[in-house]
């Protein structure tokens, strides 16, 4: 594309082709558009000094109507009577303060790594996997000490999710074996969402009849965790089925999240995530203490997030 002579339009979440690509970055935030003439790290810059400045506008208009409520309470206490104009004023800020609330809301999220693993996490000898006589794997021997950050990249098809099934146990070797550590607790994020029941509702999905969940050992209702990652009340008692990819996305993430784990096992989670809340997600894979494997084909969070990787190459 690069070559390309033409007008080039792309719709993206990819940042890495991003940064090779573009030469103006049109962003759509909620309703809202944007245009930032320049390669994306200018757009980076300038979206951080729109943030700055939204952020003081905010500080200066909350400021504002408490004042404003300040001053009718006193009015009120004072028995004078308040004016309808007043009370219309006030309103009006109160209004125009939950829409910007709304408008400003990003996903925030919080792992807890749990007790410490075994200093050997996963130990393979020797493995080998065949789908009929077809080899995808063949005398892989390797091992994941705790706080290993691996990265596991490869063309699709190659045998990504098939090697961290067979890490966490869900199918068994055709040959060789793998040992697994002590004081393991995983948390599995499977690709195709396998976790999420799509006939039951979003509120479902996180609890079994109760309306709290625990986080980091502290109870939170579960429409506040959930709004969260972005789920407005009126969407938590909708059929998963109903959500859109990214949607789910998120709700496996919040259901993987209220757990304490020391493994973290990632496949492909950055599918239809927007940019934000990629940036989020590695922020929290940055702090976190325990031991990750994680397959993307997210070159730019690959980068930011693992610190080596098992290439998977075909055949």
């Amino acid at each position: 594309m690069r070559d390309y002579r033409g007008a080039l339009i792309f719709v993206t979440h990819d940042r890495m082709l991003l940064k090779h690509l573009a030469t103006c970055i049109v962003e759509l935030d909620r309703g809202k558009l944007s245009s930032f003439p320049g390669e994306y790290d200018a757009y980076l810059s300038k979206k951080r000094n729109c943030w700055r400045s939204r952020h003081a506008r905010r500080l200066t208009s909350t400021r504002s109507l408490r004042r404003k409520k300040r001053g009718f309470a006193r009015v009120s206490r004072l028995g004078a009577p308040a004016t309808r104009g007043r009370v219309r004023a006030l309103q009006a800020m109160r209004r125009e303060r939950s829409q910007r609330l709304e408008f400003q809301g990003t996903v925030r999220f919080g792992l807890d790594a749990g007790v410490m693993s075994g200093k050997l996490v996963a130990d393979l000898r020797r493995v080998g996997f065949l789908y009929g006589e077809n080899v995808i794997i063949d005398g892989l021997s390797t091992t994941v000490l705790r706080g290993d950050r691996i990265g596991i990249i490869g063309p699709n098809g190659c045998g990504k999710s098939t090697l961290l099934r067979l890490i966490v146990g869900e199918i068994a070797p055709t040959s060789g074996e793998v040992v697994m550590g002590t004081r393991l607790k995983l948390a599995y994020f499977d690709q195709h969402r396998r976790e999420l029941n799509l006939e039951k509702t979003v509120r479902e999905n996180m609890t079994d009849g109760s309306d709290y969940v625990t986080v980091r050992g502290r109870s939170r209702h579960v429409i506040g965790y959930l709004k969260d990652f972005l789920f407005p009340p009126q969407r938590i008692d909708s059929p998963v089925q109903a959500l859109s990819g990214g949607e789910r996305n998120r709700l496996l993430l919040a259901k993987i999240f209220t757990q304490s784990a020391n493994m973290l096992v990632l496949d492909e989670p950055t599918n239809d995530l927007d940019v934000e809340t990629l940036e989020l997600l590695e922020d929290l894979l940055a702090d976190y203490q325990g031991t990750l494997l994680l397959v993307s084909h997210d070159r730019t969070f690959l980068d930011n997030v693992v610190t080596s990787t098992l290439v998977l190459r075909g055949g």
